[in-house]
């Protein structure tokens, strides 16, 4: 959809936002950097760290199995919880109690991981983080479509963008603050999350409960919770294809680095974390400079195709780039092309091509939650193939033809974007 996203299926009024203060701006963004910030530093790092711990000999499939149960849960969750989102009635509004209530589950999910001492627990904590904080989540990304107007959302979108970058970089220094306490490694990011969100809560005082004629929720309704009729949106359907595709060699790069560093650049144990904070904070940097660029250039040239498309080229080079790299220094270019320039173009830019290509404005959070499902699906489902592919050709685990893999169907993900009509 080319025109104002001006409510969702529960608005109480279909006029379009007004433009909102740099204050409210900086305080979304700030909420989203502490909610992104509270699953993706476990996603990306603490995780592993742990099931290394609990798991030295088995990490690699035990790590495989934990990413995409959790990835899988979160599928599950963004979109379901975007819908319940769309039809609360609370008197507190369809958006707050979501977050409240997500972040309240992730923080419990968060002790159960810091005080697990078996496989079975974490993933028990593991999926209660994943399930909870997408509640939050798909409230929170719905305020876009409900608040903020046509005009500001590519800059809202590159700051977003900024803050879910800049989320895992700033993360790792629990890392090396807390090397030994996983309590505090999964549990601050959490902490970090409640206090921005409190803040934006306090902005959302006026935010407005479903209407009272809507449908009851069955069956019927959970279903559509998850599917988009490419008939009836054909564009949104085709981004969505394209997205899932994009993100794939992210989705094995995200998920692998640690082990990337540690069996196959061989980084010394005592080495590991400094490496680890290297190949997290640089390509942060470059993410937090290269997203508003890419928001910026959404908004000048109103190009949101070309800008996928130049991202996917970006993502599957650098994958390459790490699936041959020899030492640490040819593995960190690669890391800062694909999670940096690339990562950085890809935040900065999908949520404005979301809203361009949807059709329905009383189903934003819903087409926002199964938006999240595209952006996420790779980070499950190349998990979940990623030991068919290691395991090809016996001895050493195979990381480059799985890589490579993930550069290919990054590629794929341009074919699509020819199919969508309603934006260039």
């Amino acid at each position: 959809m080319s025109g104002p996203v001006s409510a969702t299926e529960t608005g109480a009024t279909t006029s379009a936002p007004q433009r909102v203060s740099p204050i409210f701006i900086a305080i979304y963004v700030l909420a989203l950097f502490g909610i992104w910030m509270s699953i993706n530093l476990p996603a990306s790092v603490t995780l592993a760290l742990r099931i290394d711990e609990l798991d030295p000999e088995g990490k690699a499939t035990s790590y495989s199995m934990a990413a995409g149960i959790g990835t899988l849960t979160a599928l599950l969750a963004n979109p379901l919880f975007g819908r319940l989102s769309d039809r609360t009635r609370s008197r507190f509004g369809r958006r707050r109690p979501w977050i409240v209530v997500g972040l309240s589950g992730t923080f419990a999910g968060a002790g159960v991981i810091g005080f697990s001492n078996s496989m079975p627990l974490l993933l028990l904590g593991w999926i209660m983080m994943q399930a909870f904080v997408n509640a939050a989540i798909a409230a929170s990304l719905a305020i876009v479509a409900d608040r903020i107007p046509e005009k500001q959302q590519g800059f809202v979108g590159a700051l977003s963008g900024m803050a879910a970058s800049a989320a895992i970089p700033v993360g790792v220094f629990f890392v090396q603050w807390f090397p030994s306490n996983v309590l505090a490694q999964f549990g601050l990011p959490v902490a970090v999350a409640v206090v921005f969100c409190g803040l934006l809560l306090v902005l959302l005082r006026d935010d407005k409960p479903a209407r009272g004629d809507i449908s009851p929720f069955g069956f019927r309704e959970f279903l559509g919770s998850f599917y988009v009729n490419p008939r009836k949106s054909p564009d949104f359907s085709a981004f969505l294809v394209a997205m899932f595709l994009v993100t794939c060699a992210w989705g094995v790069v995200s998920t692998y680095t640690v082990y990337l560093l540690q069996d196959r650049i061989a980084v010394p144990e005592e080495e590991l974390p400094s490496v680890i904070t290297l190949a997290y904070v640089i390509p942060g940097i470059l993410a937090v400079i290269f997203a508003p660029i890419a928001g910026w250039l959404n908004d000048r040239t109103g190009r949101r195709k070309l800008v996928l498309a130049a991202t996917a080229v970006l993502m599957a080079a650098g994958t390459i780039q790490i699936a041959f790299a020899e030492g640490i220094v040819p593995f960190l270019i690669g890391v800062c092309i694909v999670s940096g320039i690339a990562g950085g173009m890809l935040y900065g830019g999908y949520i404005g091509l979301a809203v361009a290509t949807m059709n329905d404005p009383n189903t934003a959070a819903r087409d926002l939650g199964v938006t999240n499902i595209a952006f996420t699906l790779p980070f499950s489902v190349m998990p979940f193939i990623a030991p068919l592919l290691l395991r090809v050709g016996g001895g050493a685990p195979n990381y480059p033809l799985l890589l490579s893999v993930g550069a290919a169907l990054t590629l794929l993900g341009i074919v699509p974007l020819f199919f969508i009509r309603s934006t260039r």
